[in-house]
Order: structure tokens, then sequence, then C-alpha cells
């Protein structure tokens, strides 16, 4: 993927065609500048780099006005269906997931010669990144990158973005003035967080946002603040470390309003929590027990899409499902890719009450995305009909309450106040959690110096090609025998060499990567480092000739030894 951001530097005509272009006067003049610096762009793709709460999405608002004045269509995606929502919300008419874009072969084609918007980039993963940039390549199109690499990173492999940043020719603008925070001392904590996490826990410890109890007082103490910023009129959002606190901080929240008078009379429900199975897993028969249920995400003979049927038993050769109707059904392990597997547990829901919808549905009954809130209005005849005027129907279980969410989920909602309870919670999820806030915020933690050192660590992974570079810096130079240990890696080379597996060289036993194809191998060669003819490189002749006769050496693998 570096190759390919590399590869289209400077490559094409500018992106707003030299035209004159006059951004919305009701931007701030960082805004003006990202949108002028993506349409004098003559790169294949340009980054929008953008802390949070500082006007991302109203400057990607104007950056697609001046594609279109400019005569470009413009897609947007993003990573998940809830940042899709939110641009749809803002103009985005058409756009899609990441994954949806990669899978269909109709939106792949219809992407010839447009401007590709890539939104929330920092949480795509190093696999969606390379298929997205030769998909671009490939097609004609150009690319737009927004997000931020300190927030939280994709859950696959490969943080992509911040590799393309450190390691490829990817010119990037920054947006740095945060605007979401209304208190200014507040706003300062967050803007300081970001690159000084410790310093800008102390200046939320002087704001007194950091508050120290026992924990035996905590879901209390978070219930009794989460009542007190609803009374003001606040939209408030707890965020926790754990699922095991949420639950903790859920029953005191709802046990506190039901002392207040604040929920309705409360039905139990079924509420459907995914297994998380992976295709080999649900081909395993004897992983299945009786009651788990299979939901159907598509249409099959067995069943239609979003039904769902009970295990009743797992057979040597099938597993035995029965419908609602009672009819039992056959189901061999070729099936398993149409259906996800769930265990069924009891809720309680009451009028009043807040719900996470946790699932993604796109139907006439109901269109929901997965991490929306919503509020419970009425329970009628056993529906749960929301504020909003939905209901859910009869086949959606897929919900829990709202009251306090992961940091993962927390990324991308604003409110009014946020109150994190946590007594440990690493750099990136702090930093997510703490910026949600608009008016204020709340820190209940029962350990504040453990909490203090947990937000200055990173969850940043370190790449193939940053790994090799650390190992190799800490070597000095050796003469002899006419081999110079090379004490860095090159950047040039690092591109060439790409991600890949860490080994030894069995020539001078240094750290170094392998080559996985001929054309990898041909371009180290050609950057003056020995290759081998180990077996993951299964045609070493034509490395070799594109090289220009260069020969490979006798170990095993890539070697990290420069000629001298």
């Amino acid at each position: 993927m570096i190759a390919v951001v590399n590869r289209g530097l400077d490559r094409y005509d500018r992106l707003g065609k030299g035209r004159d272009f006059e951004p919305s006067t009701q931007l701030r003049f960082e805004q003006r500048h990202a949108v002028e610096a993506v349409l004098d762009s003559r790169d294949l793709a340009i980054n929008v780099r953008g802390a949070a709460g500082t006007g991302k999405t109203a400057a990607l608002r104007e950056i697609d006005r001046g594609l279109r004045d400019a005569g470009h269509e413009v897609l947007a995606v993003a990573p998940t269906r809830s940042a899709v929502d939110e641009l749809e919300k803002v103009g985005f008419r058409d756009a899609m997931t990441v994954s949806r874009l990669l899978e269909a072969q109709e939106p792949q084609g219809a992407l010839r010669g447009r401007v590709l918007i890539v939104d929330e980039a920092g949480m795509v993963s190093g696999r969606q990144m390379q298929s997205l940039l030769h998909l671009a390549e490939d097609q004609g199109a150009r690319i737009v990158f927004s997000g931020d690499t300190r927030q939280i990173p994709s859950v696959e492999a490969s943080d992509a973005l911040r590799i393309l940043e450190q390691e490829s020719g990817l010119k990037s603008v920054s947006l740095t003035e945060v605007q979401r925070q209304t208190n200014s001392l507040y706003r300062e904590a967050v803007k300081t967080m970001r690159h000084s996490p410790e310093e800008g826990f102390a200046q939320l410890e002087k704001l007194g946002a950091i508050r120290e109890v026992s924990i035996f007082d905590r879901g209390q103490i978070v219930a009794e603040l989460h009542r007190e910023f609803r009374a003001e009129g606040r939209d408030t959002l707890v965020v926790a470390g754990t699922h095991a606190e949420i639950s903790q901080l859920t029953d005191a929240i709802r046990q506190d309003r039901k002392e207040h008078g604040e929920l309705g009379v409360g039905h139990s429900f079924d509420r459907y929590v995914s297994l998380q199975w992976t295709t080999a897993q649900k081909q395993g028969l004897s992983n299945y027990q009786e009651g788990q249920i299979l939901q159907f995400h598509r249409d099959t003979k067995l069943a239609k899409r979003h039904e769902s049927l009970e295990v009743v038993r797992a057979g040597p050769e099938s597993l035995v499902a029965r419908k609602e109707t009672g009819e039992e059904v056959g189901i061999s392990p070729k099936q398993t890719r149409a259906f996800s597997v769930y265990e069924r547990q009891p809720i309680e829901v009451a009028p009043g009450d807040s719900l996470m919808l946790t699932a993604n549905r796109r139907g006439p009954e109901l269109r929901a995305t997965n991490g929306e809130l919503v509020k419970v209005s009425s329970l009628d005849g056993g529906a749960i009909r929301l504020e909003d005027g939905r209901t859910l129907p009869a086949n959606y279980h897929e919900f829990t309450h709202g009251y306090a969410v992961t940091a993962h989920r927390s990324q991308g909602k604003t409110v009014d106040t946020v109150i994190i309870s946590a007594d440990a919670m690493k750099q990136e999820l702090f930093y997510v959690a703490a910026s949600r806030g608009r008016s204020e915020i709340a820190v209940v933690t029962s350990d504040r110096e453990q909490l203090r050192e947990s937000v200055g660590v990173s969850t940043m992974r370190q790449s193939a090609i940053e790994l090799a570079r650390k190992q190799l810096s800490a070597h000095t130079v050796e003469k002899g025998h006419g081999v110079e240990l090379v004490t860095r890696v090159n950047r040039q080379a690092g591109r060439q060499i790409g991600e890949q597996p860490l080994s030894v060289c069995s020539c001078t036993g240094n750290p170094t990567q392998l080559a996985r194809s001929a054309s990898t191998a041909a371009s180290v060669l050609g950057l003056g480092f020995n290759v081998s003819a180990g077996p993951h490189l299964h045609n070493p002749h034509m490395a070799e000739k594109w090289a220009g006769g260069k020969g490979l050496c006798q170990g095993r693998v890539l070697c990290a030894a420069k000629r001298s």
C-alpha cells in the first residue's frame, strides 16, 4: 500500500482543475486551508488529519462541494455503519461501508474516474487499505482520507493510515482547533491530552473533573451524577473500561431511575448476544448447544433473511434446528455461512429506558444502526415503541441497555456531558472517551494513580517495518568479510519490503524480513540488499532476471546486510 501511494505522487491533474472555488465563509481559516489543499492536490491520495471535535465533517462537506463544482463525481465510504449514517445526515446520500465497496462488483465498477472520500480512515485495516488503494489505482479514481490516528484504530491488523503517514509520501493537511467543547478549560485539556496524556490528565484534575471514590460506592456515585446532569437537561453518556463494569453501572443507574419514578413498569424480553463465531467454528457441529439461536442474514431454502431458528441437537453430519412454527430442519456444515450464532439472554425493558441497538437492519419494518442509542416510549402488546416513532419488530432482538458503553462504542458520538468510570484505560481509549462531551466531563475512579499511569500507555501497534528499524538500530557498523551491517532500515527499502513477517538471516544472524514474491525480491535486490532463495520465494530466477542479473544470496531469508 505504501508503494501505491508513492506511485501516485504528482501524477494527476489538480482535483479542483485549477478553478476558483470559494469555500464557505462559515469555515474557520484552517478548515478553508484544508479544502483548498485537497482541491490543489495532484496525488492519488491526500489526507485530512483532524483531532476529535475540530470540524472534519464540515470541511468534508465543502470538499465535496468543491469536487462537484470541478465536475467530479464523489463516493463517500466509512468503516462502520454508524459512520456511514453520519455521512448520510450531512448530504453524502450514496455513502456505504468500506466492506460493501470491496465486496460488491457494482459500486467498484461505478468508481471509475470518481473521487473516493474515506471517512474515519484511522479505523481502516491494513487489508482494507491495500484493497482500497489498488481499487482506486485500477479504476483511475482519487482518494481523500479523513481521520485521526490518535483515536481508536481498526480491530483488524495494521494501523494502516498511521503507517502511510509515517512511511509513505502521503501528504496531510491538519485540523487542530478543537470546537466541540464549549468550556475553554475542558477544551484545552482535551487538546493537551492528544499529545501529552499525563499533562491532559493533570488539567482535568485542576478542573475538578477527577473524583476518587471507594470501588463499592462507584456505581451509586455514577448513577447520581447521571441523574443530576439529566435534571439539568443534559444529554449524558457513561463510558466504562470493561463490559463487567458496564453491567454494574447499568444496574445502578436503572435502580436509581426506578427509585425516582423515571421508569415505568418493566417487562422481560429476549435479547440475542452474538457469539462471534468464525466460519470454522460454525462448521464444527460439536460446538453447538441446545437452545442457541441461528439467525439467518440472507434468504435460503431453509429460512428467510432475519429468521431465527433454535438449536435442538447436533448430529454427526448435520445440525437440527427448530423454526418458530415448530418444524425441525437439518442444517449441513456447508450452509453455515448463511447465519450467525447467538445466545439468548433475558433483559428487562421499561418505558423511559435507554437502549443501544447492536445490529444493522435495513428493511421496511425497521432501519437500525449498530451502536445507535434510542429511548423507549411505551410497551404495547409486547412491542417496544421508541420515542422517535419506530417500533422494534418481533424478529429484532439485538439490543441492550444504553446507559454505559465502551470507549470503542463511544467513538463518533457527541453528548452534552460524558462520565468516565474506570481504574485503567489506555491512551487512545481515554482520549476518545474524554472528547465526547460538549460542556462537562466527570471521571470517577477508585485508583487515581493507576488511571493516570494507564492513560500514558498507547495501544498503537508497531508495523513490521518499525520493528525491523528498531531492532536494526541496535547494531553498530561492523567491517569485515566484505559486509557492512546496516544500522537503520532505509525508508525506500522499507517501502519495497512492505508488511512482511520478521525472521533472521542465516548469512549474518541479523533480524530481517521475508520476501514473499519475486517482484519484492527484485525490488530489494535493486536497492543493494541481499535476498535469499528460501522456500517462500517460488520464482527466484524471475527475481534475478527482473533485478538485472543480480544474484540471490545463500541465506534462507531476506538478508539485512548490504554489500560494502
